[in-house]
């Protein structure tokens, strides 16, 4: 399908007339559990190992300049998911619109995930995505770097789409995760903090 075809329709469906709408349209749609948007979307596309989403968010939406948001392509997210393996729980560290994460959910569908991204703006993207494909695990806007943390959404499996709720905190030790996949980006501009110095993150050698 042609990137401006699925824009149409997505404007139709959600009744927006822009990207802008059709983000803040997906948050309101994801966190209020709103599952008819979840079954016209899948009417639409019908190939859930595609991440529709980023095709739009990418071409529209995308800071391409100050945070280097150049999204991953389907093949790298087929390699990593083919190198990683069959693992029980999954860290998607800068998961964007979580294309990574639907990579190795069509090999694994039974994984849990945790994924992390910083950009407010991508969030709705990753929701949606993530309900959709009735994934569970956690959503968390944070900021890895300085281990901020901003919202904690937790994906609960249902029958066909994932429930979302907003919670404190995710209930999960890092140290216990199985994998990791990521693709952050490695070019952005940043200062090494005064803090570094005291975080053991930061240490190698």
């Amino acid at each position: 399908m042609e990137l401006t075809e699925l824009l149409d329709q997505l404007k139709v469906l959600f009744g927006v007339e822009n990207t802008k709408e059709l983000t803040n349209k997906l948050k309101t749609v994801s966190v209020n559990n709103q599952f008819e948007y979840h079954q016209k979307f899948t009417d639409i596309v019908s190939d859930l190992k595609i991440d529709w989403l980023q095709k739009v968010y990418q071409y529209y939406e995308a800071d391409r300049e100050g945070k280097k948001q150049d999204y991953t392509p389907k093949s790298i997210g087929v390699l990593l998911s083919k190198l990683l393996g069959k693992c029980n729980k999954v860290y998607d560290q800068c998961a964007g619109s979580g294309s990574l994460t639907i990579q190795y959910w069509s090999y694994y569908p039974d994984t849990e995930f945790i994924c992390e991204e910083l950009d407010e703006n991508v969030i709705p993207y990753l929701l949606f995505n993530l309900s959709l494909r009735n994934i569970r695990g956690y959503v968390v806007q944070k900021d890895i770097l300085s281990d901020e943390t901003y919202c904690c959404y937790k994906l609960k499996k249902g029958n066909d789409f994932s429930t979302i709720t907003v919670v404190d905190r995710i209930d999960v030790d890092y140290e216990r995760i199985d994998g990791a996949i990521s693709n952050p980006p490695y070019n952005i501009k940043w200062k090494h903090p005064e803090f570094a110095s005291f975080d053991s993150r930061f240490q190698y050698g």
